[in-house]
């Protein structure tokens, strides 16, 4: 199944045409998109009806707006920590993305116009579906609801700088990217394959597959949930291949009037616009 955030409101995907989850279920299920997260067994079977309205994706919001915490993990492919000469981190490296900073598969990234080292970073991003405590990596799949796409947008000279910044360097408002449709884990043909691409005006980036996780979603997931309780609705961006901006020589980094098109079959495409902000320095 693929869940859908039109305008704010719950929307079951099939095809190309979606029906409003709320309405098509006479109220059993609510509007929210957070509240049908864990009923999504209750879609079984839902209707569509012959005049049902087709996607507009300029309407979509993130599949899954208001999460609890938004975890990432860093240096996760090893293509990733070559081109930046980097070693592996021996266990999970995680770090957090604030919720502000989701916005929608369409939607504009803004950057301050004082920020010169934006980059991007495309990921699988795998929903939470239900309480996670402690489990085993054997069990830990069973507590995925389903997987969206996502960007961890990343300001590398905040990041990057003496004390280094990684949870505010990737929490600018709309630094977060995620859709265009939560997808279940059961529409997945190989769960722990998945191929992931990145383009940046239409000159491809990243292309990868999450069969090279050096942590793969089960490990993630079951390392974490030993250390915090994972909830439903949280969502985990599981890592970036090679190919981004700071890495390249010479580096490129997102502006003004550039496309940023991030692609998984099977879950969608995004297509996000960066535009100019206001500057970020108190000192402007």
């Amino acid at each position: 199944m693929k869940l859908a955030n039109v305008d704010g409101r719950a929307g079951l995907v099939i095809d190309d045409r979606f029906v409003d989850v709320e309405q098509g279920t006479g109220g059993r299920l609510p509007s929210n998109p957070m509240g049908v997260l864990t009923r999504m067994a209750e879609l079984e079977g839902l209707t569509m009806p012959d005049d049902a309205p087709r996607v507009d994706e300029l309407t979509l919001g993130p599949p899954v707006p208001r999460p609890s915490k938004i975890l990432a993990a860093g240096g996760n492919y090893q293509d990733h920590l070559d081109e930046e000469g980097s070693t592996a981190p021996g266990e999970p490296n995680l770090f957090a993305k604030l919720p502000n900073a989701l916005c929608g598969p369409t939607d504009e990234i803004r950057i301050p116009s004082d920020r010169k080292e934006v980059d991007w970073e495309v990921e699988l991003v795998v929903v939470i579906g239900k309480r996670a405590t402690a489990v085993s990596e054997a069990d830990a799949w069973d507590h995925v609801v389903g997987v969206t796409c996502g960007q961890d947008i990343s300001d590398r000279a905040e990041q990057f700088r003496d004390f280094e910044q990684w949870t505010v360097a990737k929490s600018f408002d709309t630094y977060a990217p995620i859709g265009p449709y939560m997808v279940t884990t059961d529409e997945l043909a190989t769960p722990d394959s998945v191929p992931l691409v990145c383009y940046l005006d239409g000159e491809e980036m990243q292309s990868g597959s999450t069969a090279n996780l050096i942590y793969s979603v089960s490990t993630l997931i079951s390392w974490t949930s030993h250390r915090c309780t994972l909830e439903p609705g949280d969502l985990f961006f599981t890592g970036t291949p090679g190919g981004v901006g700071f890495a390249r020589d010479p580096q490129r980094f997102l502006g003004p009037g550039m496309l940023l098109k991030s692609v998984i079959p099977g879950v969608g495409t995004m297509e996000n616009a960066c535009v100019a902000a206001e500057p970020a320095s108190r000192a402007a």
